[in-house]
């Protein structure tokens, strides 16, 4: 590449990386026989829980919300939707929340990806028609196909099981995705009812810690078996990432009273006993089955969460006992960025995921990424994962990835830090080389 204004060699980053293969290690995308049966205008889109929660902390009503927005963007709509209002007269509730919001990452993500899917790059009183037929009109078989593989350069996409604490593996397309199932159900018990339903579909008792051992055991052997590249535990939604050592006495003592009775639930201290145990279990199956465990690590989507599961440090002792384990941390524990990277730099076995980082704050990622090059060993970077529903706002979300990156390496090239070629290949191995090289796919 020639390299000119910074601007210039930006662009000329963008262009390269386009032509990599991305590897997307982290989406909650929606089926597309789901996404088929939904009539989603430009307005729907707006019921994600991202651009939603900006809206609604910029002082957006929830009524004002669920009238604006409809009911076909909802990840579980009820079977009889009622159908939404005139689109004016829901725009006009969306306008002046929309002006406050329009310049942040999660909306940018919107606009970036009706660009990219439909040529339409803004949100406003003259778009929102054409935006929304263009939408509609996209509502066919075979869309996704075309825009994660044929426009977004996506090589696979690893798909997170859906339901309340997740799923076993589901049927995906195989040629765009891979399933990535939780042993959340396992270590998250919250009450007597979750081991029942455990037990009835698993077909087997699950009355001791040993029983629930081999139960996790079991199920790694049989996703590693299916095909699944990692598995994902989400603890860090309802607690901090703090785990003390395994008790086998407390834990049998707590595992007993969830089946006799007594049982104070899963934020009690004996769920915590419990929970501990269970975690340390879930990783170790993993582990044996030679599956990457994904720790959520980062902030809590929506509206009014808490941060005490964004810092990575606690987990030092855990993660030092399961030296044998690839951990991904996702969301890189932002906002506690350095902290983990600290870890990343001095465990061989923690990785640093990129996922969500792009849109929820692009200059923090930037700004992260010139100082792990600097710091981390390149290969424990994971770069992209979109975490999102729509997968037109996947291509969005990917777009804005590639220019944080190339903004961050190009300032790197400016200080006389890296050459171009190198901007070129550390680009390469964020977006394909070390996901493919940790997930284990060719």
């Amino acid at each position: 590449m020639a390299r000119g204004t910074r601007l210039e060699l930006v662009g000329a980053l963008v262009g390269e990386y386009a032509r990599v293969p991305t590897i997307n290690d982290h989406t909650h995308v929606i089926a597309e026989p789901d996404r088929l049966r939904r009539d989603l205008d430009a307005l729907a889109y707006l019921a994600h829980p991202y651009v939603a929660s900006d809206l609604l902390a910029s002082g957006m009503t929830a009524a004002d919300l669920r009238f604006a927005t409809g009911s076909e963007g909802d990840l579980a709509p009820p079977d009889d939707r009622p159908p939404p209002g005139p689109l004016d007269a829901r725009w006009a509730r969306v306008a002046p929340f929309w002006a406050r919001i329009r310049h942040g990452g999660f909306a940018r993500c919107l606009l970036e990806g009706w660009d990219a899917t439909f040529g339409i790059p803004d949100l406003d009183a003259s778009t929102v028609g054409e935006l929304s037929a263009r939408i509609r009109a996209a509502r066919v078989p075979g869309h996704y196909r075309q825009v994660l593989h044929d426009e977004a350069n996506i090589k696979v996409s690893l798909v997170q099981m859906t339901g309340t604490y997740g799923e076993d593996i589901a049927e995906v397309d195989r040629t765009l995705f891979l399933p990535v199932p939780r042993l959340n159900r396992f270590t998250m018990v919250r009450r007597r009812a979750d081991l029942e339903a455990l037990e009835s579909e698993l077909a087997i008792p699950l009355r001791t810690l040993d029983a629930l051992d081999d139960a996790m055991a079991g199920c790694a052997v049989r996703w590693k078996a299916a095909g699944a590249p990692a598995i994902k535990l989400s603890q860090s939604y309802h607690r901090a990432m703090d785990f003390d050592m395994p008790d086998h006495t407390g834990a049998t003592r707590a595992l007993r009273t969830v089946w006799d009775g007594g049982y104070p639930g899963l934020d009690s201290a004996p769920g915590r006993v419990l929970e501990d145990w269970l975690v340390d279990a879930a990783v170790r199956a993993a582990t044996a089955a030679r599956l990457p465990v994904e720790f959520h690590v980062g902030p809590r989507a929506g509206i009014y969460g808490t941060l005490e599961g964004t810092f990575l440090a606690p987990m030092a002792p855990f993660l030092r006992r399961h030296r044998d384990a690839l951990f991904d941390i996702s969301h890189a524990g932002f906002p506690a960025l350095r902290e983990a990277a600290v870890l990343a730099k001095t465990f061989a076995n923690v990785y640093l995921n990129l996922s969500w980082l792009h849109i929820y704050s692009p200059q923090a990622c930037i700004d992260a990424l010139q100082e792990w090059v600097q710091m981390v060993p390149v290969n424990k970077v994971l770069g992209f994962g979109d975490d999102l529903y729509w997968v037109d706002t996947i291509h969005g979300h990917l777009r804005i990835a590639r220019r944080n990156v190339a903004f961050a390496m190009a300032g790197l090239v400016e200080d006389g830090v890296i050459r171009e070629r190198d901007a070129v290949e550390i680009g390469r191995a964020l977006f394909h080389d070390n996901p493919a090289a940790f997930y284990g796919i060719r």
